[in-house]
């Protein structure tokens, strides 16, 4: 699935090189502070640096890669405050996404919904972070079709992959049972087209605290 919203996409070349630095984030095979090469991945990819570039643009637009001209270009290194301050942002903007989603979702995306709750649960007594960040991401971009608020969506991936990302280095594990109880209330709201379900859920997402310490 593409964590880029067509709507605001520029090409499918920059989406593929993002999505590839993106996966390579998650799985760990580029850590933070590792320096990157525009030159070396066009090659890679076998395209021109004019999309590695943009790529690479679009990653530290969200704050995962940094550059200093004619020094480097590193992967950032997301501090638990960081990713805590990123979290409560999403928190701030997620209810207004389920607004617009949740009384119109299909049936289709609440199946989606159920099959990334079931790998969601599936992965925790695993306790391997990419696993269960990838889960919960999936989960949680499934309604991102809903809405035609553009700036909206931008917002929330500007701040989603920072979490994402985040939450593989945090020196303690977030509260997983109360991130599925939200999954949970949200399909129920999905499922049922209630709002009500979906502020509920918001109450059990704002209720989880990033450790910091």
């Amino acid at each position: 699935m593409s964590t880029i919203d067509p709507r605001i996409s520029s090409s499918p070349v920059v989406t593929q090189v993002f999505e590839q630095l993106l996966s390579e984030m998650m799985s760990g095979e580029l850590l933070p502070g590792q320096r990157i090469s525009d030159a070396d991945l066009a090659v890679r990819f076998g395209v021109s640096r004019t999309p590695v570039r943009e790529a690479l643009q679009k990653l530290r637009d969200i704050g995962l890669i940094e550059a200093s001209a004619s020094r480097f270009t590193r992967v950032t290194d997301v501090t638990p405050e960081q990713t805590d301050q990123a979290f409560t942002v999403w928190k701030a903007l997620y209810p207004l996404l389920l607004e617009d989603a949740i009384p119109v979702v299909d049936a289709d995306t609440v199946a989606l919904l159920e099959a990334d709750h079931a790998e969601y649960l599936e992965a925790l007594p695993t306790l391997v972070g990419q696993r269960i960040a990838t889960a919960n991401f999936l989960f949680f971009s499934r309604l991102n079709a809903f809405t035609s608020n553009a700036i909206l969506l931008r917002s929330l991936v500007a701040v989603v992959h920072i979490v994402r990302i985040g939450s593989l280095y945090l020196p303690r594990h977030i509260d997983f049972t109360s991130l599925a109880r939200a999954q949970s209330l949200i399909i129920d709201a999905a499922r049922q087209h209630d709002p009500a379900k979906a502020r509920e859920a918001m109450e059990q997402l704002r209720g989880i605290e990033v450790p910091l310490s």
